[in-house]
């Protein structure tokens, strides 16, 4: 599953992008730097997988991963797919969720797209009603095919009609269908690629650490969103320090002891409605998989291996923390803490599994 980065050009995207992945994308500040998307990898901080490995002596620990997308900067005219904002926005749809960063920071050589003053809150409007204007624009295509259906009775064509009817109606309000209190019309809507139906994140880029503005937050509560304040720059400075000094220096801006890559990809895990399963008994290694909420074991060993899912026999599960406190899985069998699973279980967060299958 992939996380997108979204903004106007010259908000700091990309280097949020080389934050949270260690990358070195090309930030520079002038408009449409990055033109095609940069893709990387961040890893999901999680001090359970140490736990784990400590507790059996398991030396190599690997973590869960997302894949994160720094899409092109978005610029007035890309709802209606003009320029590389609109090729972005195609991209974009491609996503399954999506971090929308705001210029907090003010910066007299990195120019405003819109010519104006640092104000994140406009910068997020101007932003959203691109992304709701493109959403009008596929959905009313959409409608035209499915008309052909409808004047001919057939009963999925209605319900889809009907559906895209109400997302119409979303849109004309100038809601993101996220908010729509008909779940059925966001499942379509997602189906659909719609980019208002995405789980989003807004994130303002700061000078300094802090919450961020009343009125970014109220919007985000309006639209059915998160949001969160960073000193992109200085967590950048951080990030090449050494660990101590770095300590020291976000002791005194105040920025605390969670790092801004971290409380971003912890919040991106959230957004992706992703859990956590781990694997590991024993060498040579305990490791992390994200897995979306509800998945059955089955589908969760072919995260592992498409031969475990293919031959799944059942698997033997321990809590996490139950697998901490014995000390081995052997262990846990003996106090009668692990229990045998079959394909249907969903698989809950922290589980620690191994899987039995034959192929």
């Amino acid at each position: 599953m992939q996380l997108g980065l979204v903004g106007l050009t010259n908000s700091g995207k990309t280097a949020l992008f080389n934050l949270v992945t260690g990358g070195e994308a090309e930030a520079a500040p002038y408009p449409f730097t990055t033109r095609e998307p940069n893709v990387g990898v961040a890893s999901v901080p999680d001090p359970r997988i140490d736990a784990i490995a400590d507790a059996q002596d398991i030396p190599s620990r690997i973590t869960a991963k997302v894949e994160v997308v720094d899409i092109a900067g978005l610029s007035e005219g890309a709802g209606l797919g003009e320029g590389l904002g609109g090729a972005a926005l195609g991209r974009l749809r491609e996503l399954e969720a999506m971090v929308h960063v705001l210029r907090g920071f003010a910066n007299a050589e990195v120019p405003h797209p819109l010519e104006r003053e640092v104000d994140p809150l406009a910068d997020a409007q101007a932003v959203d009603e691109e992304l709701i204007l493109a959403d009008a624009g596929q959905v009313e295509r959409r409608m035209e095919k499915v008309q052909k259906g409808v004047r001919a009775g057939d009963a999925d064509a209605k319900a889809e009609a009907a559906a895209l009817e109400a997302i119409t109606a979303q849109l004309e309000a100038g809601l993101p269908v996220r908010t729509m209190a008909d779940d059925d019309a966001i499942a379509a809507g997602r189906a659909m690629g719609l980019l208002t139906a995405k789980p989003v994140l807004y994130l303002v880029n700061t000078d300094d650490p802090g919450d961020p503005a009343a009125d970014v937050a109220d919007h985000a509560a309006e639209q059915g969103a998160q949001a969160l304040a960073l000193p992109v720059g200085v967590e950048l400075e951080l990030a090449e320090m050494d660990p101590g000094e770095a300590a020291e220096f976000a002791e005194e801006m105040g920025l605390g002891t969670t790092r801004g890559a971290d409380a971003v990809i912890q919040a991106g895990y959230r957004l992706l409605d992703l859990i956590t399963f781990f694997t590991g008994s024993g060498p040579p290694e305990a490791r992390a998989w994200p897995i979306p909420r509800g998945t059955p074991a089955d589908k969760a060993a072919g995260k592992i291996h498409s031969d475990m899912e293919r031959g799944f026999i059942r698997a033997e599960v321990v809590p996490w923390d139950k697998l901490v406190e014995c000390g081995s899985f052997s262990k846990a069998r003996d106090v009668a803490l692990a229990r045998m699973e079959g394909k249907d279980y969903v698989v809950q967060e922290g589980d620690v599994m191994q899987i039995r299958f034959n192929v």
